[in-house]
């Protein structure tokens, strides 16, 4: 199965970054492909994942997810995955 996770930002040491990593890495354990959706990581990328980073620049937060979420349904909608999982709360996320 092909799924999808998205979130606002990836570091390597933030509670929800860790709770993403920790699932996203066991999902890939059991078979499945990783692609992530971010306009910023940092950190080593694990072996297997499809990161894509979002151009997705703002001066303010809501104007700047707006672009994160078109940005990403557009290459969901020529690439699409069978589930789309979040970790921020966006529309359009199956989880």
């Amino acid at each position: 199965m092909q799924l999808a996770f998205v979130l606002y930002k990836y570091f390597p040491f933030g509670g929800l970054q860790r709770d993403f990593m920790r699932i996203a890495l066991e999902c890939q354990r059991r078979g499945h492909a990783i692609r992530v959706y971010t306009p910023i990581w940092q950190g080593e990328v694990p072996a297997g994942f499809d990161v894509r980073i979002v151009p997705a620049k703002a001066l303010f937060n809501h104007h700047r997810n707006e672009k994160l979420t078109a940005w990403m349904q557009a290459d969901l909608a020529r690439d699409p995955v069978d589930r789309l999982v979040g970790f921020n709360k966006m529309p359009g996320l199956d989880v």
